[in-house]
């Protein structure tokens, strides 16, 4: 039988900031852009305490707990100690799933044979990433992807749980359906609605008599709550594509607070091209309303990219369409047509006149020109919206 790790860094960019600034420790503390209408990141676990979490206004946050410590984003600092995470993960097994910027599953069906006990490993790997990284993370240790997820979520931070196929209906199923992993805070209320509260009252339902509220995946949601998962470990290789997204259970109406998430994003993408030193020719911009319209949108540049001020006016035009029609619960943003920094420079050496101007500088001659010219850039226009 397989053995499936799931890891994470438990309150990540919470935590990478205390690495350099240790008199944050232990003191309630959040990670977002202290700015008006700015929302939670990241909280402590001091912080979450007081009730403060993700995706919490940090005005709300802040009259919950007038002593909190706000610290701003710091993409490059979150991309490079991911990085390293993954790195010393490796070093355990090959067999790695990057789940997110903080996560990863971990396929130890062999390299558990050279340990007594599946929780030798697991307390070694913890060991490890404390040791070199001092970053504190929690083990799922299960038979598949799921139970492992599910169970480094019981004990945080820094625990290890076991989840065995045997003990799903013991400590799987009492759990709040609004726990299970995938199942959304919007579809919450309609699983309640049909007296499905815990992981247990969705494991007996029937499949079909739930595609009106999971969709085509209500086989799977159910298999899933029985403990079965075949979904494999899917192998890094050389990145076709680099992406972030985010979900917003509370749903966003405010021009200001999507741009803030759309940068907050971005500037994620952009750390991470170039970290790996490629850049990108097409965004892609993916959108869920709250009337559940789910939409993708992208566009080709002409000239590969990695500069977040660029991704984001291309992405703006694409959102642009969708602008106050419903609130939004979910936003990602991907660049592909992947290609080394390097061999995009050869190309803009070959190919372009080196005396072309900027948009910048062409605005500023048509302004010149023309009578009475008043013309801006998007993210001008968006930053005078702000002020």
């Amino acid at each position: 039988m397989a053995v499936i790790f799931h890891i994470d860094i438990n309150a990540f960019y919470a935590s990478a900031h205390i690495l350099y600034q240790p008199e944050l420790a232990n003191k309630p503390l959040v990670v977002c852009s202290n700015r008006r209408g700015s929302v939670v990141t990241t909280a402590s676990y001091e912080a979450r305490a007081f009730g403060i979490e993700s995706a919490m206004p940090l005005s709300q946050a802040k009259k919950l707990c007038d002593h909190l410590e706000v610290v701003d984003v710091d993409f490059e600092l979150y991309s490079e100690l991911s990085g390293r995470f993954i790195d010393i993960i490796r070093t355990f097994s090959p067999y790695v799933q990057q789940a997110s910027i903080d996560e990863c599953y971990v396929d130890v069906t062999l390299a558990i044979k050279q340990f007594a006990k599946p929780l030798d490993l697991a307390i070694k790997i913890q060991q490890a990433v404390l040791e070199e990284l001092r970053l504190p993370i929690s083990i799922g240790v299960a038979p598949n992807k799921f139970l492992a997820k599910m169970a480094s979520d019981m004990r945080k931070p820094q625990g290890v749980t076991v989840l065995r196929i045997r003990e799903v209906e013991e400590k799987l199923w009492p759990l709040d359906i609004a726990l299970m992993h995938g199942v959304g805070q919007k579809t919450v209320p309609k699983l309640r609605a049909l007296s499905i509260n815990t992981i247990g009252d969705l494991a007996s339902k029937d499949a079909y008599n739930l595609k009106h509220v999971l969709g085509n995946n209500s086989e799977r949601f159910i298999d899933k709550a029985n403990g079965i998962d075949l979904s494999p470990i899917v192998l890094d290789s050389a990145a076709k594509s680099v992406g972030q997204s985010k979900t917003f259970p509370l749903g966003m109406s405010e021009l200001e607070e999507i741009i803030q998430a759309l940068e907050t994003e971005i500037k994620e993408v952009s750390s991470r091209l170039k970290k790996n030193d490629v850049v990108g020719r097409t965004v892609s911009f993916s959108i869920r309303l709250e009337n559940y319209l789910t939409a993708t949108r992208s566009v080709t540049l002409e000239n590969a990219t990695s500069d977040p001020k660029e991704i984001f006016e291309r992405v703006m035009d694409l959102y642009d369409e969708f602008d106050g029609v419903s609130p939004v619960v979910f936003l990602s943003v991907s660049m592909s047509n992947l290609i080394d920094k390097e061999q995009a420079i050869e190309q803009i050496n070959i190919f372009e006149d080196s005396n072309a101007n900027t948009i910048n500088e062409m605005i500023a001659t048509l302004n010149k020109k023309i009578k009475g010219g008043n013309f801006k850039t998007p993210r001008d226009l968006l930053n005078e919206g702000k002020s």
